[in-house]
């Protein structure tokens, strides 16, 4: 793509996160990501098949963003519970930034091309902890490092229950404490090497 058509390319991204904002993912309507993008059907369809692939894009820039405050926010230097609390706070600190965003992106009843994308997202998240976690491991080796399919397994059901708390309506930096304890908890326990998977 061109400089033109990029640009193009984000403000329909972008027009499509402001009708999120304004109406929700569901109540959104072609018509509603073109207004805001101040583009046209016929651009709209030149770069995106449907509103799905418009949003598996939206998803992904919003997560890429996320990921990259987290892995900011993490001194690779500090001990392992500080780097939990860092990480939690940087995380839980993007999700509050765009609320209308981030219940949407938990709301279930997703396409399955959109599952797949998040599913995509949580690997990137399970890969930079994995990563953090064999370079603490490296530092002490009182610690066992996590494999990425464990740390997979943290984050998956970090992300239920982030969604569980939205939808009930409760605190997310309640829910972050909660989070951080089970992390700690399961970052300081030595498993036999045995058992680590890959």
């Amino acid at each position: 793509m061109g400089a033109e058509s990029d640009a193009q390319h984000d403000r329909l991204i972008e027009g499509l996160a402001a009708s999120i904002r304004e109406k929700g993912l569901a109540r959104t309507q072609l018509s509603d990501i073109v207004r805001h993008a101040r583009a046209s059907r016929r651009t709209f369809y030149n770069h995106f098949p449907d509103k799905d692939s418009c949003f598996v894009e939206l998803q992904d820039k919003v997560s890429r963003e996320a990921l990259a405050e987290v892995a900011a926010a993490i001194d690779p230097d500090a001990p392992p519970g500080e780097q939990i609390d860092q990480g939690v706070d940087a995380y839980l600190a993007a999700l509050a930034a765009d609320p209308a965003l981030t219940v949407t992106f938990y709301k279930p009843g997703l396409s399955e091309h959109v599952v797949r994308a998040q599913t995509e997202s949580v690997e990137s998240y399970a890969q930079l902890i994995a990563g953090i976690s064999e370079a603490n491991a490296k530092r002490d080796p009182s610690l066992t490092p996590l494999s990425v399919t464990q740390a997979f397994l943290l984050v998956s059901g970090l992300a239920h229950t982030i969604g569980r708390a939205l939808d009930r309506g409760d605190d997310l930096i309640d829910t972050g404490e909660e989070i951080k304890g089970v992390l700690k908890a399961v970052m300081a326990t030595r498993a036999p090497a045995a058992t680590r998977l890959r």
